[in-house]
């Protein structure tokens, strides 16, 4: 059975427009639309919510923290997403230590907010194109200061490999784009799972957020 799904956002032409589009397509098989964070909280309450899309246009910053903090106290299992208004690293790891599962920004577009519902759905967390290209960023920066929390740089190859892990490739696909075998693919998600210290790749973007890696 397919998921549910609320949103809460505006105009009402919007989302009206998007929740056809999803329930045609059989991604979900309930949108409900909220304009307010009440009417939001009251459907939590009585209904098992299991995604939940909130947008930057109908919250002031502070006002999507206070939602989150009171949705994830009644709920933690609801897997939210944020469409944020290209916030900078700092705000996007707050929002993640506050308990969403996914960050978009408002140039997202459709096929990434599918992405984004296959990686939860899969229970992993999911970033936007933009948030991630900052994120291998500042690895690359912070193993040429020869950080601390990385015991041995990763090398020209394994950052390669890492950003097709982190743009969702397989092992396999891995090896087709770089013309390498899948056990030579393991091997180095291997040691770059070693070298930041992490389980499995939901773990890189795990790290970066622990480590305070966007402050």
């Amino acid at each position: 059975m397919k998921p549910n799904l609320a949103i809460l956002d505006e105009p009402l032409l919007y989302t009206e427009g998007l929740s056809k589009l999803l329930i045609h397509e059989k991604i979900f098989s309930s949108v409900e639309v909220f304009n307010s964070c009440e009417n939001l909280y009251s459907h939590i309450k009585n209904s098992c919510t299991e995604f939940l899309m909130i947008s930057s246009n109908i919250l002031l910053l502070s006002d999507l923290y206070k939602c989150l903090d009171t949705i994830i106290s009644h709920d933690d299992r609801i897997r939210i997403i944020v469409i944020g208004n290209s916030y900078d690293v700092i705000i996007i790891r707050k929002l993640f230590n506050k308990g969403i599962k996914s960050y978009l920004d408002k140039n997202s577009n459709y096929d990434e907010f599918i992405k984004s519902i296959h990686a939860l759905s899969a229970n992993e967390i999911y970033i936007c194109e933009h948030a991630k290209k900052m994120m291998i960023n500042f690895l690359s920066n912070e193993q040429e200061k020869q950080s601390p929390n990385i015991k041995e740089p990763l090398t020209k190859r394994e950052m390669e490999i890492l950003k097709l892990i982190c743009d969702g490739y397989s092992s396999k696909d891995i090896g087709e784009k770089l013309f390498i075998s899948i056990n030579t693919v393991e091997t180095h998600r291997k040691r770059i799972l070693m070298k930041l210290n992490v389980k499995n790749s939901v773990g890189v973007v795990k790290y970066a957020m622990e480590n305070n890696i966007f402050s």
